[in-house]
């Protein structure tokens, strides 16, 4: 016995997160490069220690060498620091957001260091110089 008539398909069978995720994705990184360079089966991923520019649309481009890669979906950020007049900036950049073009990478380290947070090397003989090269 039924006593309401079954629900239409929607989302073509999707679960509601999956849509909902797939649709944000498809609003904040149009082709896909922002998600490439997140996927952990892609060699040219983004890493720790690599040193990259952020270009946003409506203001200068920033540089700097990647501490931390948070991957959290459509949360995913990633900690990118560089010295400024002698003082160390931290800047955390969410890589979905909208005034964000692309991520660039400048330069990628021969060896990687053993650990994928580099925090340790704040203040240390192991901390970033002046990575924009002005």
């Amino acid at each position: 016995m039924t006593v309401y008539a079954p629900l239409a398909a929607k989302r073509d069978g999707k679960p509601l997160m999956e849509y909902i995720r797939e649709a944000q994705y498809g609003k904040l990184d149009k082709n896909g490069q922002k998600r490439k360079q997140f996927d952990l089966s892609n060699p040219e991923r983004l890493r720790a220690d690599d040193i990259v520019t952020i270009v946003y649309k409506d203001q200068k481009p920033i540089t700097g060498q990647i501490l931390v890669v948070k991957r959290q979906g459509i949360a995913s950020d990633i900690l990118i620091r560089n010295k400024v007049g002698g003082v160390g900036i931290d800047m955390h950049i969410p890589v979905f957001h909208p005034n964000i073009l692309r991520v660039d990478v400048v330069r990628r380290p021969v060896n990687y260091r053993p650990r994928n947070r580099h925090y340790y090397i704040k203040n240390s003989r192991l901390d970033v110089g002046d990575v924009g090269g002005r």
